[in-house]
Formats: structure tokens, C-alpha cells, sequence
């Protein structure tokens, strides 16, 4: 077995531990989301845990109606579910690196689904923060809203979206020398 081979399964090996971490994580919070949303549907009152929102609505005295909380519960859901989707995709696309199938239009398109799946969480979850300031005529900022982890899930987004671009000018440097060949 040649370094390179070596390097790359160490690699493989790595992306699969922090893969099925972030799976964890996210299948935690998500459950987390619908054991409150459901708590919510089930009395129909607001559970004692707070809203899972950016935006603290337990600081100031807010009226808001129930349905309104369990639409944006599961705006919320539906939306951190692209994290899911976006970590899948990047699953499939290591797959076809451990088989040697680097320079593939599959490739280039999955690293663009991670991207457009990784931007659509972070939209969507500011968004619907927006959509919550708007409900509840709070006077909290718009600028409050900017959290660590939307950042780095926006680079994440413009970064696989980069990526794709790398990927598909590869594919196409690989045809050209192989038609030169």
C-alpha cells in the first residue's frame, strides 16, 4: 500500500468520525426540537424550557399565540433537517473518493447540493429569527442574530460551492488531456 492510499484512508477514517459526530449532534438537537414541540402540541401552553430560537423571548414579556410558536417550531425542524442532508451528501461524495472516483461530474454536483444545503439552513434559521422579531415587535437587532453558527455554516455553504467549481474545472482539464492523449 502506497503512502497516498495510506494518507487517504487515514482522511476517509477522519471525515467518517467527525461525519458520525455531527450526525449525533444533530439528531440531539433535533430531538430535543420535536420533544419541545411536541410538548407543545400535546398541553397546547408553552413547555418551561425556553424556545429554541435566537432570539430570547424569555428575557422580555412577549405575546405571542401558541400556533404561532408551533409554526416556527417547525419552520425550525424542518429547516436544521438540511444539516442532515448536507452531511449525507458529503458522506456520498467521500464514498467516491475512497473508490478512486475523484474527477466525476458527481462529485462537483454533490459538493454543490452540500453548499446550496448548508446556505438554505443558514438562511432559513435567520429568516425565521426575522420573521420571530416581526411577530413579536421586540426591539432587539437584526445584528443579534448573527451566531457563530450561522457563520460558519455560510463559509461552509461558499466554501462546497467553491469546491464544486474546483472540481468541475478538474473534470474538465482530465477530458482535455485525455482527448490530447
Amino acid at each position: 500500500m502506497t503512502d497516498r492510499t495510506k494518507n487517504t484512508n487515514k482522511g476517509i477514517k477522519a471525515f467518517n468520525t467527525i461525519y458520525i459526530i455531527g450526525i449525533i449532534f444533530v439528531g440531539m438537537k433535533l430531538i430535543h426540537y420535536l420533544q419541545w414541540t411536541f410538548r407543545l402540541i400535546r398541553r397546547w401552553e408553552l413547555p418551561d424550557e425556553p424556545f429554541f430560537s435566537k432570539v430570547n423571548l424569555t428575557s422580555i414579556d412577549v405575546e405571542m399565540s401558541i400556533t404561532a410558536y408551533l409554526f416556527f417550531s417547525i419552520s425550525y425542524i424542518i429547516v436544521f433537517g438540511f444539516i442532515i442532508l448536507g452531511l449525507y451528501q458529503l458522506d456520498k461524495t467521500t464514498k467516491l473518493f475512497a473508490g478512486n472516483n475523484i474527477f466525476q461530474k458527481e462529485v462537483g454536483s454533490n459538493f454543490k447540493r452540500v453548499g446550496k444545503s448548508f446556505l438554505f439552513f443558514a438562511f432559513g434559521t435567520l429568516i425565521i429569527d426575522i420573521a420571530i422579531l416581526a411577530c413579536t415587535q421586540t426591539s432587539s437587532r437584526v445584528i443579534d442574530l448573527l451566531s457563530t453558527e450561522l457563520m460558519v455554516f455560510l463559509i461552509l455553504g461558499y466554501l462546497m460551492f467553491f469546491l464544486a467549481d474546483i472540481f468541475k474545472e478538474g473534470i474538465a482539464l482530465k477530458e482535455e488531456n485525455e482527448l490530447t492523449i
